[in-house]
This record gives C-alpha cells, structure tokens and sequence, in this order.
C-alpha cells in the first residue's frame, strides 16, 4: 500500500501562526553619514541605525548635512513586528 502526504507549499501554509509578541523599546547606536543627492548636488544626511532586533541597519533621513535632525527618534523594526528602538546620542 503506497500513501502520499500533501505538503505545504510557500505562502499556502494552513498551521496557525501565533499572535506578534510586544517585543517593547529598547536603545538602538545610530550614526551619521552625509551623502550627496543626485537630484540636487546637495549635502544631505542619514541616520543609519544598527537594530536591536533584527541585527540589520536601518536608514532614517536627517535633512541637510549642515544642520542635520539627530534629537532624539524612535521607529518600528520591519523585520521584527512589535519591535520598537530609539536611537538617543548619534555619532557624527
């Protein structure tokens, strides 16, 4: 007697997946790297944050690189629902 089993293919999984975790805030380094914008030739800025979630950078505009914003932010980890992080002090 021969029997199949039916696996699930990409995207067509039927097991229930769990609820997202509330994963809280938690202090994220962030630096600043000036970059020049094509469109116009000028100086901008980025906050380039290293992740505490998902162990990946992440890029936040700062505006022009002679006054750039770095008070204090905070944003969501898209890699890692319900994690949160702030990146208080930048290095320059």
């Amino acid at each position: 007697m021969t029997s199949t089993t039916t696996l699930p293919i990409f995207g067509k999984d039927t097991e229930p997946r769990p609820p997202t975790a509330r994963l809280g805030m938690v202090a994220a380094a962030a630096r600043l790297v000036a970059y020049r914008d094509a469109h116009t030739g000028q100086l901008q800025a980025h906050l380039v944050v290293d992740c505490p979630f998902c162990d990946h950078q992440h890029i936040h505009p700062a505006g022009p690189a002679s006054a750039p914003r770095v008070c204090p932010r905070r944003s969501r980890c898209v890699g890692c629902p319900g994690g949160s992080y702030y990146f208080p002090a930048v290095q320059q």
